[in-house]
C-alpha cells in the first residue's frame, strides 16, 4: 500500500514561521504541544468537522515558546488517542488521518480532520456545534446552526416573494435597462411585454417583488429588507483595542448603489499615491485597485445568503490598519475555496439574482456581474499587478470572508527631476515603488546612505540603477530590526514578492549592511541587521 504524504518539514517548517509573524493559531490550523499526552480536542474536532475543509492538528508544537517544535513522547499512544476522540466525543464520528515527522530527534504528528459531508452537519461536542473563529473555536448558534442545515439543499431563496411589495417597488431605471438587455440578447423574449420579462426572470412573481427582484431593482429595498445593506468601518490608526472607530458608514440601496458607495467608501479611507503621467495629467494611484474592492464587494452581496436565517445579519467591510475585510453571510455552495478563481469555479448561490445583476449596471455603466466566474479571478489579478499579496479566501459554511492585504507603509518619495522611463512615462510619487529617474530625494533618510555597493552617496541621491531596491529595502530593514527573519518571513512581512526580498538581500549583504546565517538552499537560513545601520 502506498501512502502520499501530504506534509514535509519544509511545508511544516513555512507554516511554523507564518504562525509566528500571526502570534497564533489559524482558522484551518492548530498546535498543541502535546508533551504529556493526547490534550482534550474535542471541540475542536467539531469545529474543524463543521468547516468546509475541515482543519489540521499539529502536535508536538509549543505555542507558548514561539511555536518550537518540542516533540511528542509516545506518537503511536497519541494517534491512538485522538483517534478515539474522533469516534467517541463527537456526533457523528469525524475521520483523521495522521502524518508523523521527524525534525532532528523530535517526533511531530498531524492529525488531518476531514469534513463531514452536509447531509451530517453540524456536527457536535456534548451538545453542541462549534466552528472556527480565527484561532479558536466557538459555539455556533442556533441560527448559525439552521443555516448549516439548510446548505443541504439547494438555495432557492432568491425567488421567494417579499410581502407587501410590488411591481411599484422597482425602481423604473433599473428596469427598464433590464427588459431593454433582455429584449437585445433574448429572441423568445424580444417581443413580450414588461411585465412578462419582468416574471421570466424572477424579478416579480404573482404580484410581489421577488428576493432577487427587489435587492437588485428596488427603488429602496432595506424598507422591506434591512439586512441588504453594508455596513463599514475604518479602525482608527491610534486605536489598539478595536474599539475606536473612523467614518463609520450604512450603505443602502439596491445592489447597483451598494457597491458604488462601498468602493467609494475604501477609496476615501485608504491612501493612493499622486502620479503625473506621460502626458502632462495628475492622477491619483489607488493603495487597493478599485477593481479589486469592486470584485470581492459584488462577491459578497450578489452570494450571500437571503435565506430568513440570514435576518440581521448584513455584508460588513472593515479596513484594520493592514487589511480590508469584507464578509457576507452564508459560505460557498457547488464549489470550494480552491475552485474559485478558476475557469471552472462557477456557481451561483442565487442564481435569479446573478442573472439578474448580469444584466444591469452601475452608475459608471459597468455591469454589476460581468458573468462567465471571473470577478474573483480579475479582483485577484488587479491586486497581483499591484505588487499586493494573494487575498485570504475564509469559508465557514455559514459565513464568508476576503482579506485583501494592504502594502506595507514604505519611504516616502518624491522625484526631483522625472524623466520617461521604460514605457516612456514620467511618474511623480508621493509615495510607492518601481520607478526610474535621474534623481530623487528620500525624506525622512539620514544626510548619507549607502548605495546598492556600499560607497557613500550625496545626502538624497539615489543611484537609479537601485531605485526598486533602494524603496524596497526599508521595510526589509523594519522587519530585520525586530530580530532574525527568514526570506520566508520577510515576504510575509513586507508585502514584497519573493524576487525582490532575495534582490534586496544580496544587495544589503554585499553592503555589509546585512549578514546572513545558513546559505543557500539551506533550511533554517537566516539574516540580521548586521549593525544598528538606519531605519528608513
Amino acid at each position: 500500500m502506498i501512502v502520499c504524504m501530504l506534509w514535509t518539514l519544509e511545508r511544516l517548517d513555512d507554516l511554523l514561521r507564518q504562525l509566528r509573524v500571526r502570534r497564533g493559531d489559524s482558522t484551518l490550523v492548530e498546535v498543541k504541544r502535546a508533551w504529556g499526552g493526547a490534550p482534550s480536542l474535542g471541540q475542536t474536532l467539531c469545529a474543524f468537522a463543521n468547516m468546509p475543509e475541515g482543519g489540521t492538528i499539529i502536535l508536538g508544537v509549543d505555542e507558548a515558546s514561539g511555536f518550537q517544535i518540542t516533540g511528542v513522547r509516545d506518537v503511536a499512544a497519541l494517534e491512538a488517542a485522538v483517534a478515539a476522540q474522533a469516534r467517541t466525543a463527537v456526533t457523528p464520528p469525524v475521520h483523521v488521518s495522521f502524518e508523523t515527522l521527524i525534525a532532528g530527534r523530535a517526533t511531530v504528528l498531524i492529525a488531518t480532520v476531514a469534513s463531514l459531508p452536509l447531509i451530517d452537519k453540524p456536527c457536535r461536542f456534548q451538545g453542541r456545534a462549534y466552528l472556527r473563529l480565527a484561532d479558536g473555536d466557538y459555539p455556533m448558534s442556533e441560527q448559525e446552526t439552521w443555516q448549516l442545515a439548510a446548505l443541504q439543499e439547494r438555495p432557492r431563496d432568491d425567488l421567494v416573494g417579499v410581502p407587501d411589495s410590488a411591481l411599484g417597488s422597482l425602481d423604473p431605471t433599473l428596469t427598464d435597462a433590464l427588459v431593454a438587455e433582455v429584449r437585445r440578447t433574448s429572441r423568445r423574449l424580444r417581443d413580450q411585454p414588461d411585465v412578462a420579462i419582468l416574471e421570466a426572470r424572477r424579478a416579480i412573481v404573482e404580484s410581489e417583488a421577488t428576493i432577487a427582484g427587489l435587492y437588485a431593482l428596488g427603488t429602496y429595498p432595506q424598507k422591506f429588507e434591512p439586512r441588504f445593506s453594508i455596513t463599514a468601518s475604518a479602525r482608527d490608526e491610534g486605536a489598539t483595542d478595536g474599539v475606536r472607530m473612523r467614518d463609520l458608514a450604512h450603505f443602502t440601496g439596491p445592489v447597483p448603489d451598494l457597491v458604488d458607495d462601498a468602493v467609494a467608501w475604501v477609496a476615501r479611507n485608504t491612501r493612493s499615491a499622486v502620479v503625473v503621467g506621460g502626458d502632462g495629467h495628475v492622477r491619483d494611484q489607488p493603495e487597493i485597485p478599485p477593481v479589486a474592492v469592486r470584485g470581492f464587494v459584488t462577491n459578497a452581496l450578489v452570494h450571500r445568503d437571503v435565506s430568513d436565517l440570514s435576518h440581521g445579519k448584513q455584508v460588513e467591510i472593515r479596513l484594520l490598519p493592514d487589511r480590508l475585510v469584507i464578509t457576507n453571510p452564508g459560505g460557498l455552495w457547488g464549489i470550494s475555496r480552491e475552485e474559485l478563481g478558476t475557469p471552472s469555479g462557477r456557481s451561483a448561490r442565487n442564481e435569479y439574482l446573478y442573472e439578474i445583476c448580469q444584466s444591469i449596471s452601475t452608475a459608471d455603466g459597468k455591469r454589476v456581474v460581468e458573468g462567465e466566474g471571473g470577478g474573483i479571478r480579475e479582483a485577484t489579478a488587479a491586486l497581483s499587478a499591484a505588487g499586493l499579496r494573494e487575498p485570504t479566501l475564509i469559508d465557514k459554511g455559514v459565513s464568508f470572508t476576503v482579506i485583501i492585504w494592504l502594502p506595507r507603509p514604505e519611504p516616502v518619495v518624491r522625484y526631483q527631476q522625472s524623466v520617461g522611463s521604460a514605457r516612456g512615462d514620467a511618474s511623480r510619487w508621493e509615495a510607492g515603488p518601481g520607478q526610474t529617474a535621474d534623481a530623487l530625494e528620500c525624506v525622512g533618510q539620514p544626510e548619507t546612505a549607502r548605495d546598492a555597493t556600499g560607497g557613500q552617496m550625496e545626502a538624497g541621491r539615489v543611484d537609479p540603477r537601485h531605485m526598486d531596491t533602494v524603496v524596497n529595502e526599508g521595510p526589509i530593514v523594519h522587519a530585520l530590526a525586530e530580530g532574525p527573519r527568514s526570506i520566508v518571513d520577510l515576504t510575509y512581512l513586507t508585502d514584497l514578492t519573493r524576487r525582490q526580498v532575495k534582490y534586496s538581500l544580496d544587495l544589503l549583504c554585499h553592503s555589509g549592511r546585512v549578514s546572513v546565517e545558513g546559505g543557500q538552499g539551506r533550511k533554517n537560513t537566516v539574516y540580521r541587521l548586521a549593525g544598528p545601520g538606519y531605519l528608513p
